[in-house]
């Protein structure tokens, strides 16, 4: 290992094609670091070509970007190429993916705006990634930020042009562009279509079919068709594929309202409802004509209630933005999207999912920001919940989601009164994962 570091090294924390990533820590500046173990690649090439690796790794370090992690060192020698860069805490989205299902499109839009600016720093650089994929995107705990990782196999153009000439394909079946598949000439605009691909994956939920596009918004009303324009922009010919900053301004503008509300309201499409309704503040909905507030509230009560898995992925996008939206509605109002969503959060299965994640951040979300009646309609609604919820059967997941809801109804500074039933349902939280942990408390039942 350099001696430019004093490291403790953990367990492998992730694997690829190239290498192993192992967590570290970095007791000099007391930080956590990844460690980046590539294969022996080195011992393949002339001295000459190793050097040109060498040049290839400063380049890596040249990287400056937020959305990407920072690389602190590299040793290279005829045995090794050891990169120690920057550790990133999170999931990948192929982890968000898994657990999850389909992700929201006002997430998609943000992971996926860094995740392109990213792209176009390297590429101004003048690197390829090569292997744009869910598992090389890493999404924060927080859901705010998401990073482009293992640049560790990116080479320049020339770079990537000697290694296609001698034969060898570098990339992930599934992700690469036919030009990148079929080992031609490799440029920037191969990562674009490998980016295009994960967008499909992130909004679907599944890996796009082979040989066939099914478009999103077909089988999917809440997903705008532009989303399936850009995604096929992307997939055409090299000379069609948009730049970056298109891609961006295209993703951004598919999501963006484009008619007024009242107009949606009478004769809009699901997508463009949720459009709409997405840049509203709690106050601003609030004071929309109560006519137009009624009919949003019936239209996604119905949607919800349709019991069409079709409309699942709409479901879960309307109660997610009304549970924020409305936490200055009356009680009456409130509670009919504080019932569903409770179900839809803790109590539905979807598939081989209990429950959406998506919808439970908005119940914690909500819980700490609603006032007055919206907070006695969730603090009663979560509360008859709890009562029939058997915490005792249940997993650890899903106890720390109930956890994190009820210390924020709690934390609420509206919550001022009759909260013994939360306090008590926290204590029973507290105590059953205590026991479990202490080894006195059988396994859980497997998630469904």
């Amino acid at each position: 290992m350099t001696d430019r570091f004093e490291f403790e090294l953990g367990p492998p924390h992730g694997a690829g094609g190239f290498g192993t990533v192992i967590k570290g820590r970095d007791n000099a500046l007391e930080r956590d670091i990844a460690v980046k173990v590539l294969n022996p690649l080195a011992t393949k090439f002339s001295p000459a070509e190793q050097e040109r690796f060498r040049r290839e790794a400063r380049i890596l370090a040249a990287l400056s970007h937020p959305n990407v992690p920072s690389i602190y060192d590299v040793e290279f020698d005829e045995s090794k190429f050891l990169i120690i860069f920057e550790f990133i805490q999170g999931r990948t989205l192929e982890q968000v993916i898994e657990d999850e299902g389909p992700c929201q499109l006002n997430e998609v839009k943000q992971w996926f705006t860094h995740i392109a600016s990213a792209l176009d720093h390297a590429h101004n650089k003048g690197m390829i990634h090569r292997d744009v994929k869910p598992a090389n995107i890493i999404v924060t705990p927080d859901r705010e930020s998401a990073y482009l990782v293992d640049f560790g196999i990116a080479l320049s153009e020339d770079e990537a042009k000697r290694i296609t000439e001698s034969g060898n394909v570098v990339g992930t079946v599934g992700y690469m562009a036919p030009e990148q598949q079929a080992g031609e000439k490799v440029d920037h605009r191969a990562d674009i279509y490998s980016l295009s691909i994960t967008l499909y994956e992130a909004l679907a939920g599944k890996r796009l079919p082979v040989g066939q596009y099914e478009e999103l918004a077909a089988t999917n009303e809440a997903i705008p068709p532009e989303i399936d324009s850009l995604i096929l922009q992307c997939l055409g010919g090299q000379t069609e594929r948009p730049s970056l900053k298109d891609f961006i301004s295209q993703l951004a503008g598919a999501l963006r309202p484009s008619k007024p509300l009242s107009e949606v309201l009478a004769h809009g499409r699901l997508h463009e409802l949720a459009t709409a309704i997405e840049p509203y503040t709690a106050v601003e909905f609030t004071k929309l004509p109560a006519g137009q507030r009624a009919l949003i509230l019936a239209k996604v009560v119905d949607i919800v209630e349709s019991q069409d898995p079709t409309l699942d992925y709409a479901s879960e996008q309307f109660l997610t933005l009304l549970l924020t939206r409305g936490v200055l509605l009356g009680e009456s109002e409130y509670r009919e999207i504080v019932q569903p969503a409770i179900r839809w959060a803790f109590e539905e299965h979807f598939g081989d999912r209990l429950g959406k994640d998506s919808i439970r951040r908005g119940l914690e979300e909500a819980a700490y920001a609603a006032h007055g009646d919206a907070h006695a309609v969730l603090k009663v609604e979560f509360g008859s919940f709890l009562k029939r919820g058997k915490l005792e059967d249940q997993e650890g997941w899903f106890l720390h989601s109930v956890r994190d809801v009820i210390q924020a109804l709690l934390a609420n500074p509206a919550c001022i009164e009759e909260t013994a039933e939360l306090v008590s349902a926290l204590r029973d939280v507290n105590r059953i994962q205590r026991s479990r942990s202490s080894g006195t408390w059988r396994s859980p039942r497997g998630r469904n």
